[in-house]
């Protein structure tokens, strides 16, 4: 740990640009975000560590996507940092190695409340267009996601970024997110689709209106009595034209549905 120097000097006074690369990565167990400061002077490229942090994972399991979005949030915020404190307007890039969080970032789906949350928080920090995809292998976010040594720490690209850095953005790793992962819709919102049918309720006195007479009405009353009785099994079965005593009985019948369905008009 002794043999470890970090330079208080991140950039010389004089440059002609510089830009700020954030990456991010998670593993099962922490993700993190660092930044880098990269600066041109004469042609001359330099690249060093400028702040980092690093978040052990919750404790209830999650997916690696989960994670992953979980340092792109934390990227977002570690830029706005750093631009409060440079305060200069200079480029940022934001470098990721999950394509699932790329696309949960770059494309606007109704994605569920944990991924909706904070691709929201992203987008109102940051760009989306300055989100891009770099290997695994070549992400300098991933050694704060897993244990290492100081010995491999010293020789690794953790405070010069990584060796593509330094040529010309030509040559920077380039890869679009053109179709949106399977595993990116795991997390989309379920829409549930709900048919409401409100059903009036209809009356068996609204029906009368299909007749021109009461005497009609008293007709198909006293029919509708006689089926009733006809379909069971013991009765006698009536056969004749309707008989007074059908019709009277059709009548009673009328008077008591008129009086269970307007029972307050009867009292009035």
């Amino acid at each position: 740990m002794s043999k470890c120097a970090i330079s208080r000097r991140l950039f010389a006074e004089n440059y002609d640009d510089f830009t700020v690369h954030i990456f991010t990565d998670a593993s099962a167990y922490a993700y993190a975000a660092c930044a880098f400061l990269r600066c041109e002077f004469k042609g001359q490229v330099t690249v060093k560590l400028m702040a980092a942090k690093a978040r052990l994972a919750p404790m209830k399991k999650s997916t690696i996507p989960r994670l992953e979005l979980l340092g792109a949030t934390l990227g977002a915020r570690l830029a706005e940092t750093v631009d409060s404190i440079l305060r200069t307007t200079s480029k940022t890039y934001f470098w990721c190695d999950s394509m699932v969080v790329l696309s949960w970032i770059k494309k606007k789906e109704p994605w569920n409340t944990f991924v909706g949350n904070r691709v929201k928080e992203i987008r109102d920090l940051t760009n989306i267009d300055d989100w891009r995809h770099v290997p695994g292998e070549v992400n300098p976010a991933d050694l704060a996601t897993r244990c290492c040594d100081w010995s491999d720490l010293l020789q690794s690209k953790w405070w010069e970024g990584p060796g593509w850095l330094y040529n010309d953005e030509e040559s920077w790793p380039c890869s679009e997110v053109s179709e949106t992962p399977d595993e990116a819709f795991l997390e989309r919102r379920k829409t549930v689709v709900t048919n409401v049918a409100t059903e009036n309720e209809v009356r068996f006195g609204d029906r009368f209106l299909y007749f021109s007479s009461y005497r009609k009405i008293l007709r198909m009353t006293a029919y509708v009595l006689r089926f009733c009785n006809n379909i069971k099994r013991n009765s006698p079965k009536l056969v004749n034209s309707l008989s007074c005593e059908e019709i009277q009985k059709a009548e009673e019948t009328l008077i008591k549905i008129m009086q269970s369905e307007w029972p307050s008009e009867i009292r009035e």
